[in-house]
């Protein structure tokens, strides 16, 4: 069974009762023969596959994808499948219905395709009633090659093989459309990719997939890293409802905080989960959405989980506060809360709150003030703002004062800071770590002062907590 979810909807697509014609279309470049080929990797355990490409060498990817030296000779003896539109064929290309003509000043020789759509009919032959997939890639260039119709070849093939033989065809297409292919065709496909913020976007669309659902989100993202196929699902961030028994891991080295999971050392210069103390981190919102909302509250939830059960203080000055403090009650033994502190604009009592006066901010948050709250926890503390919350409770002077609360914290802890524009442009010269976070296409990508780009897939770990994959966009 495929493994990528992407390619676990083709294998349900291919895995009907009757054999399905599909159209992969894109523009050069867009990963088409990379899917495919990664793709047909994934099912052959249960699928024959046969490969046939006009444009790339079999020696370029053979040491990728060995199984594509299979060759079948196009001169074998056809027994069990139909060929009433090959018979057709042959007949009409001896008749010379598709001449030769002159290309670059050569004759092509038409009948040099014969043998070609030959062995794709020895290949479905050889493996009558195993559901066997063939791909072409691409149609129009093998169309083009053998100066044939694309629409005829493409027809031909769904007739004698999908339709009248139960095999499956992959026809991938360079133009931008063909009607008439995709009208004919079971399941299309196409393949896109844009620039965003610097970064390279690729989707993957279902625009038709007959006899399954394609759901409500037919666009799906993907990346090329290192030469494969790797999608990311559209994921919502929920919380179980049980208590959460976290895994403990060991402190950091002194006066290091832990970002919690391994897989944050994709965004930190130093290529560890670890940050020094002093630092700020500034996770810069450039596009508002769903998807970014879960990023960053999971990203908030998890680090507080990690440093609070390791006995360090957490302040945290969001507006997200009491939907934090709701997660962690009701998730985590109670002794844990002791460290963790949140803020209120109202006048509440309370060890665990810190009450914001609304006048001045340098006032309401000094390192006083906290060492009062967090006297039973352990340094470095972690300090996570937002400045949505702090415009909402001074209104603009904040960004006046900012600094100056900053520096005054700092030197006991980590500072995060969710910021808007104007605040990560006060604040990113004194930032240790910088995070673009936007959204494209309903999902979360991250940008770090690495360079390096990521799409955001929430999972769930062994214990079914939600936490995150980053996927690098390539």
């Amino acid at each position: 069974m495929a493994t990528d979810p992407i390619m676990y909807i083709f294998e349900q697509f291919f895995d009907q009762r009757f054999g399905k014609s599909m159209v992969i279309k894109g523009k050069p470049g867009s990963g088409k023969t990379t899917f495919t080929l990664d793709f047909l990797t994934s099912i052959r355990d249960h699928h024959p596959v046969y490969y046939i490409s006009s444009r790339t060498t079999e020696a370029s990817i053979a040491d990728a994808y060995p199984w594509i030296k299979e060759r079948f000779s196009g001169e074998g003896e056809i027994k069990k499948v139909r060929t009433d539109y090959l018979n057709r064929f042959e007949k009409m290309v001896e008749e010379g219905k598709f001449g030769d003509y002159l290309r670059d000043g050569l004759i092509i020789d038409t009948k040099k395709i014969v043998p070609v759509i030959h062995s794709l009919y020895e290949f479905v032959d050889a493996h009558s009633g195993e559901r066997p997939i063939i791909a072409l890639d691409s149609i129009d260039a093998i169309a083009e090659e053998y100066n044939i119709p694309e629409d005829f070849l493409f027809l031909m093939l769904k007739n004698d093989l999908v339709e009248g033989s139960g095999a499956n065809l992959i026809s991938i297409l360079e133009a931008k459309q063909n009607e008439r292919l995709e009208y004919f065709a079971d399941g299309v496909v196409s393949l896109d990719y844009n620039i965003k913020n610097d970064m390279l976007i690729r989707s993957l669309t279902l625009e038709k997939m007959r006899g399954i659902s394609i759901g409500p989100y037919p666009n799906y993202m993907f990346s090329l890293a290192g030469g494969k196929f790797n999608s990311v699902m559209r994921s919502s961030l929920v919380f179980p409802d049980v208590k959460y028994e976290p895994t403990r891991i060991s402190d950091p080295a002194e006066f290091q905080v832990s970002l919690g999971d391994l897989e944050y050392g994709k965004l930190t210069p130093e290529g560890t989960d670890t940050v020094p103390g002093g630092s700020i981190v500034i996770l810069h919102i450039k596009d508002k959405g769903p998807s970014v909302n879960d990023f960053i509250s999971l990203f908030k939830t998890n680090l507080i989980i990690n440093n609070i059960i390791q006995g360090r203080g957490v302040i945290d000055v969001t507006a997200s506060g009491y939907e934090t403090y709701t997660v962690l009650l009701k998730s985590l033994a109670g002794k844990y809360l002791n460290n963790y502190i949140t803020t209120s604009k109202s006048d509440l009592i309370n060890p665990y709150v810190i009450s914001l006066k609304g006048i001045r901010l340098k006032d309401d948050i000094n390192r006083e003030i906290i060492e009062v709250k967090l006297a039973q926890s352990k340094g470095p503390y972690v300090y996570f703002l937002s400045s949505d919350y702090l415009y909402l409770v001074y209104g603009p002077e904040f960004l006046n004062q900012i600094i100056e609360v900053v520096d005054d914290i700092r030197t006991t802890g980590v500072i995060f800071i969710v910021a808007d524009d104007t605040t990560y442009d006060k604040m990113f010269s004194a930032s240790h770590i910088s995070l673009d976070i936007f959204s494209v296409n309903g999902y979360a990508a991250v940008s770090s002062n690495k360079t390096s780009s990521y799409l955001v897939q929430i999972i769930p770990d062994e214990k079914r907590w939600p936490k995150i994959r980053f996927i690098e966009i390539e």
